[in-house]
């Protein structure tokens, strides 16, 4: 009669094993030759055969692994037979960042204050960076869109605007991850923000409401004062949200303010 389980191995959590598919292990592989700094942006990774060869793999499992690769933006494919075709390293993730992360905002259904409470960290970086940076910063393209803005546009034409405003001035701030992460939220956030304003009677003043507030964000910027730039963030960001999802956001706003 077998021996049934001693004491050690009850408490054990062991459990099935999960089957990983190999094109996975394939991807996971490449990932892993990034993470250790062996593969850099705009380095060559071996062909479709030579990394069958290599992983010992099927050619339609490193075929597979290539294409999501490809739809994640970690490798791009560069048809021809120069030194500059063939498989190579992303240069230039940030799009595929941006995506992602927006993507995984929409889908986490994060609450009002959540949200608030991430952008508000953003923003106040952003706008201190700039405005301590800026003899060195070019605010061309803030400004430009400021004079784009008026209460006459329509709401959509206006939003994007807004959006726009804050993602350059996270650009601004010479920071890339910020302004990826930054891009991903107003993103992520786009159509609440639309829906929020949708056939509000307010949305002539609250339009020009915003655009006061972005001018005197801007005004602090140019004129180097970070304390007043993150003060006029705060209050910009807190009144946002107080318009937009009064009943919702009122102990986020009430938090952040302390």
């Amino acid at each position: 009669m077998p021996a049934g389980p001693d004491n050690k191995t009850q408490k054990m959590r062991l459990g099935p094993v999960k089957r990983t598919k190999t094109y996975e292990l394939v991807v996971r592989q490449i990932k892993n030759e990034i993470f250790e700094g062996r593969l850099r942006p705009g380095d060559h990774l071996p062909g479709e055969r030579q990394l069958s060869e290599l992983l010992r793999v099927s050619r339609p499992s490193v075929r597979e692994a290539i294409r999501i690769l490809e739809a994640l933006e970690i490798v791009r494919s560069r048809p021809g037979n120069s030194a500059d075709s063939g498989l190579i390293v992303s240069t230039e993730p940030s799009r595929a960042l941006t995506d992602l992360l927006g993507v995984h905002v929409a889908l986490s259904s994060y609450s009002i204050s959540e949200v608030v409470t991430v952008r508000m960290s953003l923003e106040v970086q952003s706008a201190r960076s700039t405005a301590e940076h800026i003899h060195t910063t070019d605010v061309s393209r803030i400004r430009a869109i400021l004079e784009q803005m008026n209460p006459e546009l329509d709401r959509e034409t206006f939003l994007d605007l807004d959006a726009q405003f804050h993602v350059e001035l996270a650009q601004c701030a010479n920071n890339a991850l910020l302004a990826d992460l930054m891009s991903a939220l107003r993103e992520a956030v786009r159509r609440p923000m639309a829906e929020a304003f949708d056939n509000d009677a307010k949305w002539p003043e609250w339009s020009r409401i915003l655009i006061q507030e972005h001018n005197n964000i801007f005004d602090a910027i140019c004129a180097g004062d970070a304390d007043k730039a993150e003060a006029m963030v705060r209050e910009h960001i807190d009144g946002f949200y107080e318009r937009a999802f009064e009943d919702s956001t009122e102990a986020a706003v009430s938090t952040l303010s302390t």
